[in-house]
C-alpha cells in the first residue's frame, strides 16, 4: 500500500495536536510521536531498563513508571545527559514510527498519515516524510502554554523552547507553514486549505 506520509512539527506548545486532530477529522491517520516515545520506555521494555540504568532509581515512580517530571527537570538543564537519553530514545522512537505508519488501519480513511514529529528537523526524520508542515505561534503565547500544560515555570518554559530548533529556522525548512496566532476556525481554515491541496495532487486515483 502506497501511504502520503505528512509530518506536522512545531515547538512546545505551537499547536501541533490541533492541526493533527484536524487531519483525522478529514479522514487521515494520525500518529504522534510523543505517544511512540512513551511506549519504547514502557516497564518491559529495553529503553526503560537503558533509561533507568542511565538516570538511577530515582527516576521511576512507585507504580513502576518512569518519572517524566522528574527526567524534564534533569534533562532540560544538563546538556550531556540530554544528548545520551536522546541516543537511547531517538533510533527506537523511529523505528515505532516507521512501524506504526506502515501497519496502521487504513480502513475506511485516506490513504495518508499524518505523524506528530516534535523534533523533526532536529533528528533529521524529516527524509522519511513526503510533506511537513511547521505550525508556528507567537512566543509569548508558547510559553503559557508549556507553563499551563506541564506545570511548569516561565523560566523553565524559556528554556525549554531555547533549546529546540528555532521557528524561524523549522518555518524556512517545512514544505507549509500553519500560524497558530488566531482563532480555532482560522486554525482549522489553514487546515482545511492545506488538506485540499494534498488532496487534490496527492491522494486523487
Amino acid at each position: 500500500m502506497n501511504i502520503f506520509k505528512i509530518a506536522v512539527t512545531g515547538s512546545a506548545g505551537s499547536g501541533k495536536s490541533i492541526v493533527c486532530r484536524r487531519f483525522y477529522e478529514k479522514g487521515l491517520v494520525v500518529l504522534d510521536c510523543d505517544v511512540i516515545a512513551r511506549q519504547v520506555v514502557e516497564p518491559g521494555e529495553k529503553g526503560f531498563k537503558d533509561i533507568v540504568d542511565l538516570f538511577g532509581e530515582t527516576v521511576v515512580l512507585k507504580d513502576g513508571r518512569l518519572d517524566r517530571a522528574r527526567l524534564r527537570e534533569i534533562i532540560v538543564y544538563d546538556d550531556d545527559m540530554r544528548k545520551k537519553m536522546e541516543d537511547i530514545l531517538h533510533p527506537r522512537i523511529l523505528e515505532e514510527m516507521i512501524f506504526q505508519m506502515a501497519h496502521a488501519d487504513y480502513t475506511g480513511r485516506k490513504k495518508a498519515v499524518a505523524v506528530e514529529v516534535p523534533l523533526l528537523f532536529e533528528t533529521g526524520m524529516e527524509r522519511y516524510f513526503d510533506l511537513t508542515i511547521a505550525v508556528i505561534a507567537d512566543f509569548p503565547e508558547l510559553i503559557d502554554r508549556i507553563s499551563s500544560r506541564d506545570k511548569v515555570m516561565e523560566k523553565d518554559a524559556r528554556k525549554m523552547l531555547e533549546l529546540q530548533m528555532s521557528q524561524e529556522h523549522k518555518s524556512a525548512r517545512a514544505d507549509y507553514v500553519i500560524k497558530n496566532t488566531g482563532t480555532l476556525p482560522e486554525l482549522f481554515d489553514s487546515v482545511d486549505n492545506i488538506f485540499e491541496k494534498i488532496q487534490k495532487e496527492f491522494l486523487t486515483t
